[in-house]
């Protein structure tokens, strides 16, 4: 599953699960700050702001070299980058400075049931049946047939896009500077729904040029791998086996992160 169907909205299933891991924290403190101390509400509000910004501020400062080109980009939470290990430290550090001693087991029991259900959720969709890159074939630009099965023997990152998408439009420069950089990998473009002229045109438009980018005018991706929205990219191992999936915008601290797991 790549996200969460809101109507016509997809939340990154990621991004669900911490979102419902901290609404159970919350929820634990409202409990226990009715029955015990009315402090409890308000810590864990600001503990979880806290603890994202450090989180965020600690991913940042990890890839500062990539974020030093653009400090604004460091803004740009929607492409995903948190710590978890600078979230917990700064949110418990906050924690210690600001509660009183008789309240830290109270927040410890409020932590604790954000980590039931952050582990009862990666319990229920981890493992499953593999996925592995699908034998589908696909043109080129060109009108040349290739079979994404045939890619197997490199690690393959996969971006499904589109040129009416503007997350996909931000990320695609960004990605195909990659691949240039990165040789030892395959990186696809496949645009979703669209023909040649249409796609060939917004690449010429944008100076965008990759080995890789193919048509897929029908969808067939989408349907193969159950892409729930664009951009989605996927990163499959050199035996062709799913390693992990990213919906939405991805940024370059992020991406080289999931090529770090691919070797």
């Amino acid at each position: 599953m790549d996200g969460l169907q809101l109507g016509p909205l997809v939340v990154p299933w990621a991004r669900a699960q911490a979102f419902l891991a901290l609404l159970a924290l919350v929820l634990a403190a409202e409990v226990l700050a009715r029955r015990v101390d009315r402090r409890l509400a308000l810590w864990a509000y600001n503990a979880i702001l806290v603890g994202l910004v450090g989180g965020r501020l600690g991913f940042v400062l990890e890839h500062w070299p990539i974020y030093a080109r653009d400090p604004l980009s460091a803004l740009y939470v929607w492409q995903g980058g948190f710590h978890p290990l600078w979230g917990i430290l700064a949110g418990g550090g906050y924690t210690l400075m600001t509660l009183p001693k008789h309240l830290w087991r109270y927040a410890f029991f409020s932590a604790l049931a954000a980590g039931l259900v952050a582990g009862l959720l990666l319990t229920r969709t981890g493992g499953g049946e593999e996925v592995r890159l699908p034998a589908l074939p696909l043109t080129t630009l060109e009108g040349q047939a290739v079979n994404l099965r045939d890619f197997q023997g490199k690690p393959v990152v996969l971006n499904a896009w589109a040129t009416w998408c503007p997350p996909c439009r931000r990320e695609l420069p960004m990605m195909m500077r990659l691949d240039r950089e990165h040789p030892e990998v395959h990186f696809l473009f496949v645009s979703q729904g669209e023909g040649p002229l249409v796609v060939r045109r917004y690449l010429e438009e944008a100076g965008l040029e990759a080995p890789w980018v193919l048509l897929d005018p029908e969808t067939r991706l989408s349907q193969a791998l159950g892409l729930q929205g664009l951009p989605t990219t996927l990163f499959f191992d050199r035996e062709g086996r799913l390693v992990a999936r990213h919906l939405g915008e991805i940024s370059e601290a992020v991406l080289l992160g999931y090529l770090r797991v691919l070797r």
